[in-house]
């Protein structure tokens, strides 16, 4: 299986050097560079680069948290498909447990139960997953300007953190 996380890196860094362009075409304030429709056009150059600084902030929270969603799907599919859980066999109460167990999964907490079942995976590398959770909670959940986030996270140490679980983890 190819990194499933690799496709929001391919989005985030064409995003990131639209926003280096955007801000190269700012600064340059050339008459007539940034056409009427777009929110630049007529507005101060601080502004505008206060504007783009506040949206790549904006933005590296949200691929934290993009990556760290397909991080969870990734391994709750993966645990679903282990052979632990036997297909259908037409016996209605054994059928009806398998499908209990498939379904209650995907309540399992992510930090407590997902992560953990994972033991392969070195304890201080899931201790670091954990704090991309958190991370991803916090964004997710509404942060608030009094509430600071509860880790410094960057969407290259959340790619380099989940990645490292999942290629430990043998998933990808």
């Amino acid at each position: 299986m190819t990194n499933p996380l690799d496709p929001i890196v391919t989005w985030y860094t064409t995003a990131k050097d639209s926003m280096r362009v955007t801000r190269r075409a700012v600064q340059k304030a050339t008459p007539g560079l940034v056409a009427a429709k777009y929110t630049f056009h007529g507005r101060d150059r601080k502004a505008n680069e206060s504007a783009l600084d506040q949206a790549l902030e904006e933005l590296n929270r949200l691929v934290v948290l993009a990556l760290t969603a397909v991080f969870e799907r990734t391994l709750r599919d993966h645990l679903s498909a282990l052979p632990v859980v036997r297909p259908g066999s037409g016996d209605p109460l054994a059928d009806r447990v398998r499908d209990e167990v498939l379904r209650d999964m995907e309540f399992w907490n992510i930090s407590t139960r997902v992560v953990e079942v994972f033991t392969t995976v070195a304890p201080a590398l899931r201790g670091e997953v954990k704090q991309v959770i958190d991370y991803r909670n916090w964004v997710a959940h509404g942060r608030t300007a009094v509430e600071p986030p509860p880790v410094a996270m960057t969407p290259a140490k959340a790619y380099q953190r989940l990645t490292a679980f999942l290629t430990q983890a043998k998933v990808i």
